[in-house]
């Protein structure tokens, strides 16, 4: 799981988790909203202004390209012993 915080706003990415691509947003400790990461649509929930605000925020840092998420994954790996 990769969990990003921006704006009291908490965003989280499952890796493994079902199709479509999407994330759970988190405000106060409550589920807000699923997000669709694909076509940038809401799965679920209403979109608040600060959920919008981090996620425009995330995609403006580049948090969810695909390639930035499996080099990340790549670089918290283990090194195998020689």
């Amino acid at each position: 799981m990769t969990r990003w915080k921006r704006f009291g706003v908490i965003v989280e990415y499952y890796r493994y988790d079902h199709d479509p691509k999407h994330v759970h947003v988190q405000e106060d400790g409550k589920r807000v909203l699923k997000f669709r990461l694909d076509s940038w649509e809401i799965m679920e929930g209403p979109l608040t202004s600060k959920a919008a605000k981090a996620l425009e925020s995330l995609r403006a840092e580049g948090a969810f390209d695909e390639k930035r998420e499996i080099q990340s994954h790549q670089t918290q790996l283990p090194k195998k012993r020689t």
